[in-house]
C-alpha cells in the first residue's frame, strides 16, 4: 500500500465518483481505478460498492477511509516539521537600546530554548528608529517604550518601571528607603544621554532648582552603571537595571516611569502569536 493509493481512495470516497476523484487527484480515471483495484487485490477485500451511486465504501472501505485520513494527517504534520527544521521560521526583533541587557537576554534565551526551530535576528535602536524599521517592514516586532506612536500598531504592554537613583553600595543614600530630587543637589551626576525621558528629567531638575554637577555624559548604559559602581557618580536609571555594587533608591518626588511592550506588524500577527504570548507570560521582575 502506497500513500498515493490512499490519496486516490480517499478522493473517490469523498467525491462519490471515479471521474470526480480522478479530477481531484489530478490523474486519469483509468489510473485511479487501477490504483484502487491494486489496493483491493493486495488486501483481498472489496473496498468500494461500485453498484451504488454515488459510490460508497464497504465496511472494510470505511475502516481504510478513516485510517487513511489519519495517516495522511500524520504525514503532512511530519512534512511540516521537517520543512521547519530545514527552513527555520525567522523572527526579526527590534530592541530598545536602553532596555536592560539582562532582561533582554533572559527573554530571548528562554524563548530560544522553548522554540529552538525559530531563528532570531535582533536589531538595536532608539524608539524613533525602531518605529521606522517596523513601518518599513525591516522587523516583525519591536520591544520598546510606549509613546504616541504605539497607537499606530497592534501592541501589548508587558511591564512598567519607574526611574530610580543608582548609587554605589557605600554611598550615604544607599541605605535610605527613598530620596527626594533636592537630595541630588550638587551631587556628581552621570547623565545617560540615551535616556528615554532625558529631556523630561532635565527639565524637572531645573524646575526644582536642583544644581546639576555633571561629571560624565554617555549614551552607553553599561558604562554609566559601571562608573556608578566605581564611585565616580550617581545616575537616574530605569528600576530594572541591576548591576553588582550598585544600589537603586526610589526617588519619591520624581514621578516618572516608562511602559515597555511589544509593537508588531499587522501582516505578521498570526506568525507572532507564540512570541507575543511568551513575552506576556515572561517574568520581568526577576
Amino acid at each position: 500500500m502506497e500513500l498515493y493509493q490512499i490519496m486516490h481512495f480517499i478522493a473517490v470516497v469523498e467525491t462519490g465518483s471515479f471521474t470526480k476523484g480522478a479530477d481531484r487527484a489530478a490523474v486519469s480515471q483509468p489510473a485511479i481505478s487501477a490504483s484502487i483495484a491494486r489496493l483491493e487485490a493486495e488486501f483481498d477485500v472489496q473496498l468500494l460498492d461500485r453498484r451504488r451511486s454515488p459510490i460508497a465504501p464497504t465496511i472494510a472501505g470505511e475502516r481504510l477511509f478513516e485510517a487513511g485520513k489519519a495517516i495522511l494527517h500524520v504525514c503532512n504534520a511530519v512534512k511540516g516539521d521537517l520543512a521547519a527544521i530545514a527552513r527555520p521560521k525567522l523572527l526579526r526583533i527590534g530592541i530598545l537600546q536602553s532596555l536592560s541587557s539582562r532582561q533582554v537576554s533572559r527573554l530571548l534565551g528562554s524563548f530560544k530554548r522553548t522554540y529552538p526551530q525559530v531563528a532570531i535576528e535582533m536589531f538595536d535602536g532608539v524608539c524613533d528608529q525602531l518605529i521606522g524599521m517596523l513601518a518599513d517592514r525591516q522587523v516583525d516586532t519591536i520591544l520598546t517604550i510606549f509613546d504616541e506612536y504605539a497607537a499606530k500598531f497592534p501592541s501589548r504592554v508587558l511591564f512598567e518601571e519607574p526611574y530610580s537613583l543608582a548609587v554605589p553600595e557605600g554611598h550615604r543614600y544607599a541605605l535610605r528607603k527613598s530620596v527626594k530630587l533636592a537630595d541630588l543637589n550638587d551631587e556628581p551626576l552621570i547623565v545617560r544621554t540615551r535616556c528615554d525621558r532625558y529631556q523630561e528629567v532635565t527639565d524637572l531638575l531645573v524646575a526644582r532648582g536642583v544644581k546639576l554637577r555633571v561629571v560624565y555624559q554617555t549614551d552607553q548604559d553599561d558604562r554609566a552603571l559601571a562608573l556608578v559602581a566605581a564611585g565616580v557618580g550617581i545616575a537616574l536609571v530605569p528600576a530594572h537595571f541591576e548591576v553588582p555594587s550598585v544600589k537603586q533608591v526610589p526617588v519619591s518626588d520624581l514621578g516618572l516611569s516608562r511602559a515597555i511592550g511589544l509593537l508588531w506588524s499587522r501582516e505578521r500577527e498570526n506568525d507572532l502569536k507564540e512570541f507575543i504570548k511568551f513575552a506576556e507570560c515572561h517574568c520581568w521582575t526577576q
